[in-house]
C-alpha cells in the first residue's frame, strides 16, 4: 500500500474523530460535531458529506420544538456494514457478527481449530462464508480475534505479530487481513465491550477484572486497553493478597488467582456435582470476596478509576454472590462516591466474543494520533 500524504492523513484522523463523537453520543448535529470536534464547521460539511456518500452514517431528520431552522441529526448508520467477533479457546472458534450498532446478524456455531494450516482454513472458511449469507450483502469492515491467555505483546495485522504467535495468525491473516485485523486477549476485549454496550459506557477509564477459569483484567485509558511494555498488563490475577498464601503457578504465594479462580473452585466441588449455587463451600465464597475486597481497594488506590467492572466467563449469580458477600471493601480515594465501588456486568458469559465484534468498530471510529505519521487505514471492505 502507498504512503499517504500529510493531507490525505490529516482527514482520514479527522473521519475518525467524527466517528468517536458519533460513536460516544449517539447522534449529533452538525453545529454540535464542530463544537466537540474542535474542526471548522466547512470541514465538518465535508466530513459529513464524505461519510453519507460512503453510507457509515445517515440523517436522522431535523429535531423538533426549536426555535429558528431545526438541526438536522447525524448518526452512524448501523446497517453500513458488520463486523466479524471470533474467540478462541480450548481448541474451538467461536464466532458472531454485528452491525454497527452492536444488533447480532449472525453466530454460527462453535468449529474446532485444530490440524494444519489447511484444515485451520477450512474451519475459519466455514465461518466467514455462513455470516456473510446471513449479513445478507452487507460488506464486512473489519475482523476481532480473542484468545484466552496473556499475549507477549499488541498483536495487530499492521503492527506486526510476537515471533511465538505468527503461525497461530496465518490462518487468519490469509482470509480476514483485507480489511482491518485486530488481536487481542479475552480481558480486553471484555473491556472493550463493556465500553462499548455495557456498563462502562461513557466512562473511558476505567478496570475491569474478568473471572473465568483464571483471574485477568484490563485498564482502560481514555478509551483504550492499556497494554505495558510486554503487552501483558492488568494480570490482576497476580496481585499478592496474602504472602503466606498458597503457591501460585507464577511463582508467588497469595495471589488473587488462588482464591478467585474457577479452576480452583472446581476441585473443591464434590465429585461430579456441577458449579450452582447450592454447591460453592461457604468457607470459598468467604476468603474470595475478602480477597477481591482487599483487591479492589488496592486498584482504586492506584488508579483512581471512574469505575471498576466485574465480569468474564463465570456465571452472573456466582459474581454477584461475590460482590453482595464482598460488602464494603473498605476506604480508598473512591470510597465517598455515591455509586457502586463495582459493578457486575450485564453482558454475560459471551463477553470475550462481544468484546471481539466491538474491536474493528473501535479500529474503525478511535483516533489514533500514530495514524497522521504512517500508512493509511485499508478503506475498501471486504464481502
Amino acid at each position: 500500500m502507498a504512503n499517504g500524504n500529510s493531507a490525505t492523513l490529516t482527514r482520514r484522523y479527522n473521519r475518525t474523530v467524527v466517528l468517536d463523537a458519533l460513536r460516544r453520543h449517539g447522534s449529533l448535529s452538525r453545529i454540535e460535531l464542530a463544537r466537540l470536534s474542535g474542526l471548522t464547521p466547512q470541514g465538518i460539511r465535508n466530513i459529513i458529506e464524505d461519510l453519507i456518500d460512503t453510507g457509515l452514517v445517515r440523517e436522522t431528520g431535523r429535531r423538533r420544538g426549536q426555535r429558528g431552522q431545526p438541526q438536522i441529526d447525524i448518526e452512524i448508520s448501523p446497517g453500513a456494514g458488520y463486523c466479524l467477533g471470533l474467540h478462541v479457546a480450548a481448541g474451538a472458534c467461536h464466532a458472531i457478527a454485528t452491525d454497527l450498532a452492536g444488533n447480532v446478524l449472525a453466530r454460527p456455531e462453535a468449529r474446532a481449530l485444530g490440524g494444519d494450516h489447511g484444515q485451520q482454513l477450512d474451519a475459519l472458511g466455514a465461518i466467514a462464508r455462513e455470516v456473510a449469507s446471513a449479513a445478507d450483502g452487507l460488506s464486512r469492515l473489519g475482523t476481532g480475534v480473542v484468545v484466552s491467555r496473556p499475549l507477549a505483546s499488541r498483536w495487530s495485522a499492521t503492527g506486526g505479530l510476537a515471533a511465538a504467535q505468527a503461525d497461530f495468525a496465518k490462518p487468519f491473516e490469509a482470509l480476514f487481513a483485507s480489511t482491518p485485523l485486530v488481536f487481542e486477549n479475552d480481558a480486553n476485549a471484555a473491556a472493550m465491550a463493556e465500553y462499548t454496550h455495557g456498563r462502562a459506557k461513557g466512562r473511558g477509564d476505567f478496570l475491569y477484572l474478568f473471572l473465568g477459569e483464571g483471574v485477568g483484567g484490563a485498564i482502560v485509558q481514555g478509551g483504550v486497553p492499556v497494554h505495558g511494555g510486554r503487552g501483558n498488563a492488568g494480570e490482576f490475577g497476580h496481585m499478592l493478597i496474602d504472602p503466606k498464601g498458597p503457591k501460585c503457578h507464577c511463582g508467588n504465594r497469595g495471589c488473587l488467582h488462588g482464591s478467585l479462580a474457577l479452576d480452583g473452585l472446581r476441585r473443591l466441588l464434590p465429585a461430579g456435582a456441577p458449579l450452582a449455587p447450592e454447591t460453592v463451600p461457604q468457607s470459598w465464597l468467604d476468603g474470595a470476596a475478602s480477597a477481591l475486597s482487599r483487591a479492589l481497594v488496592s486498584l482504586e488506590n492506584i488508579f483512581d478509576p471512574q469505575a471498576i467492572v466485574l465480569g468474564g466467563t463465570a456465571p452472573a449469580w456466582l459474581l454477584h454472590r461475590l460482590v453482595e458477600k464482598m460488602g464494603d471493601p473498605g476506604p480508598s480515594v473512591r470510597s465517598d462516591m455515591a455509586e457502586a465501588r463495582v459493578e457486575v456486568s450485564g453482558l454475560g458469559q459471551s463477553c470475550a466474543l462481544i468484546g471481539a465484534a466491538a474491536l474493528p468498530l473501535l479500529a474503525l471510529t478511535s483516533p489514533d494520533p500514530a495514524t497522521l505519521m504512517k500508512e493509511p487505514l485499508v478503506e475498501q471492505a471486504a464481502d
